[in-house]
């Protein structure tokens, strides 16, 4: 819930205390009624200063206290002699809460706990979002695999069908359309045979030369 409330730190004749407001409710008179429900009194009769030097606050009942309070100021309860005598021989009661600031409370707890629903509807709906992504992703991965595996199976048995036939064009030819899909023993296989076939068809060319010539 950070940034929902307000916290004030109240110096008064007991002490300190910390006041928690609903920031975005935070009107003067709801800092007053918290300062009343803190040292015991009537919210009509605080006056608080704040600031060095400090300052009387002077602000309308509904006026919103932020720029003129902070989160973490402190703020000076003012009273007078008669008071301060009353509050150290009393014992210290805070008044019980007043209806508006639970109201206001209340209020900004609802806010930020629809805050917190939505964040959490919202990370759900991602999570499910990438989670789809990542789903869609491997099964093209896997088509993608297949597909491959399939194109290299076919290649491999083109390329062997050839190397058995022994025919050197068609082995050529099987090269030339399946050399990239090839698995790499097939591929070096094929290509040892063609180089073995090219060999021996320079032989038998340079021997049939020969005997042409021999003949003539």
């Amino acid at each position: 819930m950070a940034g929902q409330f307000l916290t004030v730190r109240l110096r008064h004749p007991r002490g300190t205390s910390t006041i928690q407001l609903p920031s975005s409710h935070a009107t003067f008179d709801l800092l007053l009624e918290a300062v009343a429900e803190q040292v015991g009194g009537c919210a009509a009769g605080v006056r608080l200063s704040t600031g060095y030097p400090p300052k009387v606050l002077r602000l309308g009942p509904s006026d919103l206290i932020a720029g003129h309070i902070n989160d973490m100021d402190t703020v000076t309860y003012l009273y007078d002699a008669g008071m301060a005598q009353a509050a150290s021989q009393a014992p210290f009661q805070p008044a019980p809460k007043q209806k508006r600031l639970a109201e206001a409370r209340a209020r900004a707890q609802a806010e930020a706990a629809a805050t917190a629903e939505a964040n959490a509807k919202a990370a759900a709906a991602n999570a499910r979002r990438e989670e789809e992504q990542r789903r869609a992703q491997a099964q093209e991965r896997q088509k993608a695999a297949a597909a491959a595996t399939a194109a290299r199976e076919v290649a491999d048995a083109v390329l062997r069908s050839a190397v058995e036939g022994g025919a050197l064009e068609e082995l050529r030819a099987a090269l030339e359309t399946h050399q990239e899909a090839a698995s790499a023993d097939v591929l070096r296989l094929a290509r040892d045979t063609r180089e073995r076939l090219r060999r021996a068809a320079k032989r038998h060319a340079a021997k049939a030369a020969a005997a042409e010539g021999r003949a003539a």
